[in-house]
């Protein structure tokens, strides 16, 4: 069977509970951030007028008594602001679900399940593709065991023909099998370590043309080793 995504739902569960209580602070929060902007923007008009009373000698001191009873106001609004949202943030409960919560579920809960379900897969696929390498290289072993000697009597035969000079020299004889393609390399042997080479460099990201992804382990036609 494929491998079977799992929802983590509680973590989304967490999330959302989490988004209601920022949500009810946003508006504490907004308040403050308005009150500190104004206290700001009273503090800079005392500056400019202060300043613009020197620089052109004018009396403002009226102007700017009344700008400073302003902000010794909004500093007052600005405490009173900093006090609530701290204490809306400190009263505001937490929700249903803590992150510590949320930890032990995935820890305890959610990984092994989703393990119990994955390692058998993937156990699998790698027992059968062991299973294909060794069988290989039995074939090879056999196949070299089958025409081992029918080689060596088409080596001696070649051999002296050249000697007897029926041919102007000895012909490489073959291995019926030892010979074979396999892998876009010449024997058994070969094949397979360069089906472990493909296997390594596709773990670094570089993927075989010819590549086709197996979701199920196939079913085994067991036979005599």
């Amino acid at each position: 069977m494929a491998i079977k995504e799992h929802e983590f739902t509680l973590l989304q569960v967490y999330k959302n509970e989490g988004d209601e209580r920022a949500a009810k602070l946003a508006q504490y929060q907004a308040d403050l951030t308005s009150a500190r902007a104004r206290l700001s923007e009273l503090q800079k008009q005392y500056e400019h007028t202060f300043t613009e009373s020197v620089k052109h000698g004018t009396d403002e001191t009226a102007q700017l008594a009344k700008i400073d009873d302003d902000i010794e106001l909004q500093k007052e609004v600005v405490t009173r602001r900093e006090r609530d949202e701290r204490l809306a943030r400190a009263a505001m409960p937490e929700g249903t679900i803590s992150s510590v919560d949320v930890v032990d579920e995935y820890q305890n809960v959610f990984v092994p399940k989703v393990r119990s379900e994955y390692e058998p897969i993937v156990d699998a696929k790698l027992k059968m593709a062991r299973d294909l390498l060794i069988s290989c290289i039995i074939d090879h072993r056999n196949g070299e065991d089958a025409y081992g000697y029918l080689r060596e009597e088409m080596v001696e035969i070649s051999r002296a023909n050249r000697s007897q000079g029926k041919t102007s020299e000895v012909t490489a004889i073959a291995h019926p099998t030892g010979s074979a393609k396999v892998m876009r390399s010449l024997g058994v042997t070969n094949g397979v370590h360069e089906v472990i080479s493909q296997v390594s460099r596709f773990t670094y990201g570089h993927k075989p043309n010819d590549f086709e992804y197996i979701a199920e382990v196939p079913t085994k036609t067991k036979g005599a080793k």
